[in-house]
């Protein structure tokens, strides 16, 4: 039995998919919105022995991403949270899966208070992997696909701006990005489970994309290049130029779809939906 924390957001409940038929337990954020708390660990416990079927595996996909949300905030839900997971979990031989992000080791310094905090988180897990947890903690790239994206996102940005015919005005678009479609996603972190890996796993396919080619032919497809601004904003700072990921060999032959081409019919089906 698979326990899935954030069941309700975007990876979380691709993730309840990838295990429905191994069974899943995802509750509500009420049942586990304390656990960051110091001490929660006995109320982990007793809430794991006290299922029906005993779980085996626990995916803490519960976060927050907004990086205007406090840093506080962010503190004890991405880190303090899988922190005491972890902690619960570890006696009872269940192994825990968190998930981070890549921008981790592409933000050059001072990160966010999101990258900040999985930074943290981690450190933790590759300490307690060190230290005989069975623990990994998987550095993702964007995802799409499913829901509509957050606006603050790129993507949500590019939805806005489609939706509502305005222009879309963006950086020179030179940095290199990974984006990763959730029904893709599910089945590459169920490839990672099986293998037992332990400590920090890059989940990455491989073929990076400039930021300016994903609004080209993103906004080509969507025939709406007369919206593209690229050049119109600065270039971000803090941020590494250029960084490439290897797959790794444990999804050697897993299929991911294209973005060039991809995350057009994703926002075509929420431009759709917008209009009905």
């Amino acid at each position: 039995m698979k326990l899935v924390l954030g069941a309700r957001g975007r990876l979380g409940s691709a993730l309840c998919s990838q295990f429905a038929a191994e069974g899943v337990i995802a509750p509500d954020r009420g049942v586990y919105e304390t656990w960051w708390q110091p001490g929660s660990e006995a109320a982990i416990t007793r809430y794991l022995q006290m299922q029906s079927s005993s779980v085996d595996a626990i995916f803490v996909a519960a976060g927050i991403i907004d990086p205007s949300a406090p840093a506080a905030d962010h503190e004890r839900v991405n880190c303090l949270l899988p922190q005491q997971v972890i902690r619960a979990a570890e006696p009872l031989g269940i192994r825990v899966t968190t998930f981070g992000t890549v921008m981790e080791v592409l933000a050059d310094h001072n990160p966010s208070r999101y990258v900040a905090s999985k930074i943290a988180l981690s450190n933790l897990v590759e300490q307690s992997a060190r230290a005989g947890a069975c623990v990994m903690h998987v550095r993702i790239h964007t995802l799409y696909g499913g829901r509509p994206p957050a606006e603050f996102m790129f993507t949500g940005q590019m939805l806005r701006a489609l939706r509502t015919h305005q222009p879309f005005l963006m950086s020179p678009g030179v940095q290199l990005r990974e984006y990763h479609h959730l029904d893709d996603e599910g089945p590459a972190i169920a490839a990672l489970d099986a293998s037992g890996a332990r400590g920090v796993v890059e989940l990455n396919h491989g073929d990076s994309v400039p930021l300016a080619e994903v609004a080209e032919s993103t906004f080509r497809l969507l025939g709406a290049t007369h919206l593209l601004r690229i050049g119109a904003l600065p270039m971000p700072a803090n941020e590494k130029l250029g960084v490439r990921f290897t797959r790794p060999a444990l999804l050697t032959g897993h299929v991911f779809r294209d973005v060039r081409f991809a995350m057009a019919d994703y926002l075509r089906a929420h431009l759709h939906h917008s209009n009905a």
